[in-house]
């Protein structure tokens, strides 16, 4: 009696084209990943907070590898243009150099919007410019929790602290 079963699963085995190696391992919070040539990790990061005032509170990081731009304000620059032309009817109240509690340059930007007619929100955005990889860190507010919460946020946003790519020689 021949295995049909068996027959087909040799078939498709000889049909699959043998796959390249993966060319990185991404390593996350207690996993990896086997990443493919043309993949980009642009890992998303969210700190969540209290619920107050009517919004969830959250700082969130993101990250650009890299960047062909030389100055952290270049970077800075360019974040704000994408989020002025993108989101409609923010407008960008405080913009200007910033420094991290260890000492590193940093550019901040402070908008406002309505995302619907009775919430206004402000958005703080610290950027930071390390080893051609920029970063972007984010957190938003009401008026109200701007003034409560904000000075916590802000003192965590500046303690931000890229590490060292230990594989640069």
């Amino acid at each position: 009696m021949i295995n049909n079963s068996s027959n087909k699963q040799n078939q498709v085995r000889q049909s699959v084209k043998p796959v390249n190696p993966p060319t990185a391992i991404f390593r996350g919070n207690n996993y990896s990943l086997n990443i493919y040539e043309d993949w980009i990790d642009k890992t998303l990061y969210t700190l969540t907070g209290p619920v107050t005032d009517g919004i969830q509170h959250n700082i969130i990081i993101t990250h650009e590898p890299n960047t062909d731009l030389d100055t952290v304000e270049e970077f800075g620059e360019w974040q704000i243009q994408g989020i002025l032309s993108s989101l409609k009817g923010c407008m960008l109240l405080k913009k200007g150099a910033k420094k991290l509690q260890n000492g590193m340059d940093a550019y901040e930007a402070i908008f406002s919007w309505y995302p619907t007619d009775e919430l206004r929100i402000y958005q703080q955005q610290i950027y930071v410019l390390h080893e051609k990889i920029g970063y972007k860190i984010t957190a938003s507010f009401t008026k109200k929790t701007r003034k409560t919460l904000g000075p916590q946020v802000e003192r965590m946003m500046l303690s931000f602290n890229p590490i060292k790519n230990s594989s640069k020689k």
